[in-house]
């Protein structure tokens, strides 16, 4: 084949085949924080190109020394990123006691050539609880345990409120993790909420919260059942004094 040829060949597969030309590269930067401005060590950020983070990620960084930083190369294109601290070689699914997470993934929006930066802070329930909760002195106590299907209590399960019965990404209010029985306390303004019980953090987007409750004075005895993999029940209200 000569010159020529070889020349029109190559032009022919470039014009019918545009997915063969490789698009530029992009490199996603910053810090990994904790709620105190500490640079966190072995967390990593992960990217996905949809907003489904319940997977493992399409891209990943690598995970974080002394001092923080990560940096992460990705294609051009749209993604939604978050930050972790897992225990172990663990990369997803639902956080362990002790592991931190960012939140609400963050929007990406890789080109125009431009190299992108932000900066990440990561924490754990008890952490994002107190996060959520409005530094007023108009708050009220929302109290009770978290059951499963037989009355038994509920470790490592936690409560979340929102003025919505379906919130979005992320409830306005949750609570810490409970305890050995079940027990969990959540701080709220007076007004009303639609209440669930999760045992995942964060939790699926989208959710329902099937309780509602009217809160004007401090409220104890407030226990929900939770939802768990044998039942497929939803969750329910099953006492409020």
């Amino acid at each position: 084949m000569n010159r020529r040829a070889l020349m029109l060949v190559l032009t022919l597969i470039t014009l019918l085949c545009p997915s063969m030309v490789v698009s530029a590269d992009f490199v996603l930067s910053g810090v990994i924080s904790d709620v105190n401005g500490q640079p966190v060590r072995s967390a990593e950020v992960s990217l996905y190109r949809s907003k489904n983070v319940k997977k493992p990620a399409d891209f990943a960084s690598n995970r974080t020394t002394a001092d923080g930083a990560y940096s992460v190369t990705i294609p051009q294109g749209n993604y939604w990123a978050v930050a972790a601290l897992r225990k172990g070689e663990r990369r997803f699914g639902p956080l362990e006691l002790g592991d931190k997470h960012s939140g609400d993934p963050v929007e990406v929006i890789a080109k125009a050539e431009i190299d992108l930066t932000h900066n990440f802070i990561v924490m754990d329930l008890r952490e994002a609880a107190k996060q959520n909760q409005k530094k007023n002195t108009d708050l009220f106590q929302l109290s009770g345990r978290i059951i499963d299907q037989n009355g038994s209590p509920v470790v490592m399960a936690y409560i979340m409120a929102d003025k919505n019965p379906r919130f979005k990404e992320m409830p306005s209010y949750i609570s810490p993790w409970t305890d050995s029985s079940g027990g969990y306390l959540l701080l709220l303004p007076q007004g009303k909420y639609h209440l669930g019980a999760t045992t995942t953090y964060p939790p699926e987007p989208g959710q329902t919260l099937p309780i509602a409750i009217d809160l004007s004075v401090d409220t104890d005895n407030v226990d929900l059942k939770i939802i768990t993999e044998d039942t497929g029940k939803p969750t329910d209200h099953t006492d409020a004094d």
